[in-house]
Formats: C-alpha cells, sequence, structure tokens
C-alpha cells in the first residue's frame, strides 16, 4: 500500500454550535495535546502539533455559532484523520487533497459526506467514485408531479366558479374565492 506524504485540506468549513465546539475539543484532548485559546472577540483558537509544525484552527464566533473556514497542510496521519471524522461528524463541507510519492486522491465532501473521489496521476484525471442521490432525484420528480397535480386541480376549481359566476349567483363570494385560488395558482407556478 502506497505511503500518505501529507493531507491538504484544499477547502475546510464547519459550522457548529458551542455544545458540539466543546466536544470537538475534547475529542482533540483524547488523541493529542492541542492548546486551546479564547480570542478577545469571543473567536476559539485550536492549535494542533503536526510534526515540525502548529496547525493553528480558528473557530470564529457568530452568535451561537462557530466557522472554520480555511486551508491546511497536515502530514501527521492520526491527525489528518482526526480532521477527517471531525468533518463527517459535524457535516462539514471540504476539498482534500491525499498525496501520495507517484499519485494523489482528492476528496469532496458536502455535509459530512464523501461526494467524489478521484485519482490525478501524471497529470491525468481518473474519477473513481461519484455520488448519486437516486433516492432524492425520485422525491424531487415526485413532488414536481404533485405541484402538476395541484396545478390541475386548482384550475378546475376556477373553471368551476367562472361558471358559477356566469349564472350570476353570489359573485361577491366567488369573486373573493377566485382571487385566492389567483394567489394559489401563482405560488404554485413559482415552484
Amino acid at each position: 500500500m502506497a505511503k500518505r506524504l501529507a493531507t491538504n485540506y484544499e477547502f475546510l468549513k464547519l459550522q457548529v454550535t458551542p455544545v458540539q465546539m466543546k466536544h470537538i475539543i475534547q475529542y482533540f484532548e483524547q488523541e493529542s495535546t492541542p492548546q486551546v485559546c479564547v480570542l478577545d472577540n469571543g473567536d476559539t483558537e485550536l492549535s494542533l502539533q503536526d510534526k515540525d509544525q502548529v496547525i493553528p484552527l480558528t473557530f470564529q464566533s457568530y452568535g451561537h455559532r462557530y466557522v472554520l473556514e480555511g486551508s491546511v497542510m497536515v502530514k501527521d496521519l492520526k491527525l489528518a484523520n482526526m480532521i477527517r471524522k471531525t468533518v463527517t461528524d459535524y457535516k462539514g463541507h471540504a476539498k482534500v487533497q491525499r498525496i501520495y510519492e507517484s499519485f494523489s486522491m482528492r476528496y469532496d465532501y458536502a455535509y459530512g459526506i464523501v461526494i467524489k473521489i478521484q485519482e490525478v496521476r501524471n497529470n491525468k484525471i481518473r474519477l473513481v467514485y461519484e455520488f448519486e442521490d437516486t433516492l432524492g432525484d425520485l422525491r424531487r420528480l415526485y413532488e414536481a408531479q404533485g405541484v402538476e397535480d395541484q396545478i390541475a386541480w386548482v384550475k378546475l376549481q376556477v373553471d368551476q366558479l367562472l361558471e358559477q359566476r356566469n349564472k350570476g349567483e353570489h359573485l361577491n363570494d366567488i369573486d373573493s374565492a377566485l382571487t385566492k385560488l389567483a394567489h394559489e395558482l401563482f405560488v404554485l407556478e413559482a415552484t
């Protein structure tokens, strides 16, 4: 098996609550000795030791959320796996390149799930895996069909009300119902 030289988090984004932030700190404390510093502006900096360097991860405070956004190069395999686990556990987003001697592997994460894996060798890119949300696609198709059915139903109601209006009965009530249906039709067609 090829030996990994480094892991480059080209893009890394996590949004966590204060409770989740405490869990992240506890997780890193179990496996390493991070330095935790709360800055004057409320941001929390988690400094991790990576072989010959210190990697600062700054979680910016936004009200009841902490946001980590940036990039980092990690040489220690254990530390790289800890960051990966944090991304997956807290549904983060990342573009990661695992660097080996003669090739590299690119991983794209969205909401903590690997959505694409590519192998890069001799400046050629080969797709290894790509997430396909078949169930989600079917659900969206069903919902779209549901909207079309709702539009047809509203149009049928409008036709019936217009027939009643032509008879000259209860004009105010019919006009009010037609106004509501026209608005509903407008909303449905916008989706």
